[in-house]
């Protein structure tokens, strides 16, 4: 009688979801050696707190303690000498700090918590938080995360969803697909139907927090006019007014006044010879109160995957790209181009900048605003000419741009990189993550890290990555730790 009793509460539990009465999360990230803390929010005030700690995720009826309750815990009971007790204050707040051990043989060990509140009017536990997962990893270094992804997410695109909890989700786009990567529980589960393009799009936040998809090759290599805009408040795609051209490989940025700025691109990608053809000059704004787009003032060059930034100042920047010069539609010369030029939004027009240290394209994704305004520029392909296309190559410079004394700082990476990762933590510092080096045709991955000190301009090698990653995602989170997201299920986190 007594086993059957425990088996039913057992199946009782393992279908009830776990309670989110009240805001749990991380303000660390867990690094072995510091100490671990965790927020309260929203919870009743001034009662009795108890954090939940274990090493699994249970499920855990309450009724094994408390017949009359039939909700569970999202811990199991294997740490139950860890758990602590407190009070909320008077707003329904409170904190919980552990310090944690620097142990190696603990590297990459997830913890799992839940905090509630007691007693209940009629229960022994009272309101139940959501649950937390913590990943515990040595300063500087990274590991597997717990659970891989749905799906593989090369090269995907990022949608930020302050709606969601946990206020660090986010939402990762590609191959027409999409999932949301869950802060809280480090895990993903499936975001709203895609039908983006699967690649060569280019995508720009806009002011609102929207994100907008344009062009790009749909799913029988066609270059596309198409365009649609992610909404994360009602978590939905919608369509936008098409671009007056088909474009694939361009640039995408939004201006301060909330428009889009198109640049480049070609408008067939059927073969390297016909995208070279196809590459533009042409610049287009698409205005997101009127849904409507609008020529502008060409740029310099036609340029095929250019680097579009906006600055500091407000102006705009588009920088290097696959430059090819075409005759009655032959193209007779192509190169990775240093030129760089600004667009001054009150006279629609663009002047030329000073040339780029270095010749780049295909570095886009690889743009980084330093915390005192300046923007660097990191890695990229060099293609020397129309006849040594085959040699096109990574590179290791990474340039800084001064927008408001108009000029270039060189400096140069450990390794050459494509396909690499830039992202600015916290304390200003820039983390460059994997890519590849070498030729094109023959590029070595990298499970290569480097940090960039941007006060002395200087590069200090650190922990490689748990694997090579190119054409993957980095994240910052809010407790200050950095994932990386495919390509493939797999991911990992660094801490800093």
């Amino acid at each position: 009688m007594q086993a059957h009793f425990l088996l039913s509460i057992l199946a009782t539990a393992a279908c009830l979801s776990a309670q989110a009465d009240f805001d749990f999360d991380k303000v660390t990230p867990g690094t072995l050696g510091g100490t671990l803390i965790l927020a309260v929010e929203n919870a009743p005030a001034s009662m009795p707190l108890l954090g939940m700690v274990s090493a699994t995720a249970g499920p855990t009826p309450i009724a094994l303690l408390d017949p009359a309750d039939t909700r569970s815990l999202a811990v199991g009971t294997d740490l139950l000498s860890n758990w602590l007790f407190q009070m909320t204050s008077a707003t329904g707040t409170s904190t919980l700090s552990v310090p944690l051990p620097n142990l190696p043989s603990v590297q990459g060990f997830v913890l799992h918590w839940q905090a509630a509140t007691l007693p209940g009017a009629t229960t022994l536990f009272d309101q139940i938080s959501n649950p937390v997962k913590t990943h515990h990893v040595q300063v500087q270094t990274s590991a597997a995360l717990p659970t891989p992804l749905l799906t593989a997410r090369p090269a995907a695109t990022v949608c930020v969803t302050p709606t969601r909890p946990g206020g660090g989700d986010f939402l990762l786009i590609s191959g027409g697909t999409s999932e949301f990567f869950n802060f809280r529980t480090l895990d993903s589960e499936a975001g709203p139907a895609v039908s983006a393009p699967a690649a060569l799009y280019a995508a720009a936040t806009l002011n609102d927090g929207r994100v907008m998809f344009t062009g790009g090759i749909d799913g029988t290599g066609v270059t596309t006019t198409a365009c649609e805009i992610y909404d994360p408040v009602s978590n939905t795609f919608s369509a936008a007014a098409a671009m007056p051209n088909p474009r694939a490989g361009h640039a995408a940025a939004t201006l301060v006044d909330g428009r889009v700025m198109i640049v480049g691109g070609t408008s067939n990608f059927t073969d390297l010879t016909t995208a070279i053809a196809g590459v533009s000059n042409k610049m287009y704004l698409y205005d997101p109160v009127a849904d409507s787009w609008s020529n502008g003032p060409n740029i310099g060059g036609r340029r095929l995957v250019p680097a579009l930034s906006r600055l500091s100042n407000g102006m705009m920047m588009v920088s290097g790209g696959i430059q090819a010069t075409v005759l009655f539609g032959i193209p007779i010369a192509v190169t990775s181009t240093n030129k760089a030029q600004r667009y001054n939004p009150s006279t629609n027009s663009w002047s030329n900048a000073p040339n780029m240290p270095s010749g780049r394209a295909y570095h886009h994704d690889n743009q980084v605003t330093l915390a005192d305004g300046r923007l660097m520029l990191a890695g990229g392909v060099l293609v020397p000419s129309l006849l040594n296309v085959v040699n096109a190559a990574s590179i290791a410079g990474a340039d800084i741009y001064d927008p408001v004394a108009n000029s270039w700082q060189a400096t140069t990476m450990l390794h050459a990189r494509t396909g690499h990762s830039a992202t600015q933590l916290p304390s200003g510092d820039v983390v460059v993550c994997g890519g590849s080096e070498g030729l094109l045709t023959a590029a070595v991955g990298l499970d290569a890290v480097s940090m960039f000190d941007p006060v002395s301009s200087t590069w200090t090698a650190i922990a490689p990555m748990v694997e090579v990653r190119t054409g993957h995602t980095a994240r910052v989170l809010p407790d200050g730790s950095l994932v990386l997201l495919g390509p493939g299920t797999s991911g990992e986190a660094m801490h800093f």
